[in-house]
């Protein structure tokens, strides 16, 4: 056995032992992760390829001017091996292969250029969110301040309501505000009139998962203070006839 299997081999004792605590402990990535690696191009084809809508005279106009640059460049390579070299008869004839060789190389080079812009453009667009790369099941951190952010919110548009600010021109006032406009782009507002014709207002993140995890914050109807809602009573909220969503579009 070389040294780099018995270096490989003690590293992966380690792992195999700490997987399991790993597991135990909700770390359902330590397998998700090579699976995905391996694999995930098999579940994003299978998602993907259905909704392609595929154009037959643009492959058609594709494959002519590949034909025709095949054949031009081969052409062109040809005679010019051929100058180079006159001098020597006995110099076998420019190969097909090797056109055909350039025109695969080619292509794979505009592939790569294609996938290199887009990488760096989500590299750019996971750089710019808010939103942390990484969300910890077990702790978060920011889960205070953002339940903070989302009463001050609810809040917010319940005064500006009842101010006589209707929910068409909330948005605005929501996103002119510099306490909310960052919360307010990432949350929808609802509203309804409560018993007693009371009004009250909901607030929910506009992300269906994050909505399914934590649920809406709600204010109004008789509650002054705004208080958590599962993501349940949200649909039932919002299945009320008299809603009238508004907020951030």
């Amino acid at each position: 056995m070389t040294a780099g299997r018995k270096l490989l081999g003690w590293g992966l004792v380690p792992l195999l032992l700490l997987a399991p605590c790993l597991l135990a402990q909700g770390s359902v990535w330590i397998i998700t992760a090579p699976l995905l690696l391996l694999l995930g191009w098999m579940s994003f084809l299978a998602r993907v390829v259905p909704q392609v809508q595929w154009r037959w005279e643009f492959i058609a106009e594709a494959l002519a001017v590949a034909c025709l640059l095949g054949v031009g460049s081969h052409l062109f390579l040809r005679g010019l091996w051929r100058r180079f070299h006159a001098e020597t008869p006995e110099a076998r004839p420019w190969p097909v292969r090797w056109s055909v060789s350039l025109l695969t190389l080619l292509v794979l080079l505009f592939l790569a250029t294609m996938a290199t812009v887009g990488a760096a453009h989500h590299v750019g667009w996971l750089v710019s969110t808010r939103e942390p790369l990484v969300v910890s099941s077990w702790f978060r951190p920011g889960g205070f301040r953002e339940r903070l952010e989302r009463e001050r919110l609810c809040e917010f548009a319940l005064l500006q309501a009842r101010e006589g600010v209707t929910m068409e021109h909330l948005s605005r006032a929501l996103l002119r505000s510099e306490d909310t406009r960052e919360v307010a782009e990432r949350m929808f507002v609802a509203s309804r009139r409560g018993p007693g014709d009371a009004l009250g207002i909901l607030v929910f993140p506009r992300d269906p998962t994050e909505l399914e995890e934590i649920g809406g914050t709600r204010c109004g109807t008789g509650a002054e203070r705004a208080r958590l809602v599962p993501s349940r009573e949200v649909s039932e909220f919002l299945s009320d006839m008299n809603v009238r969503p508004g907020g951030a579009p």
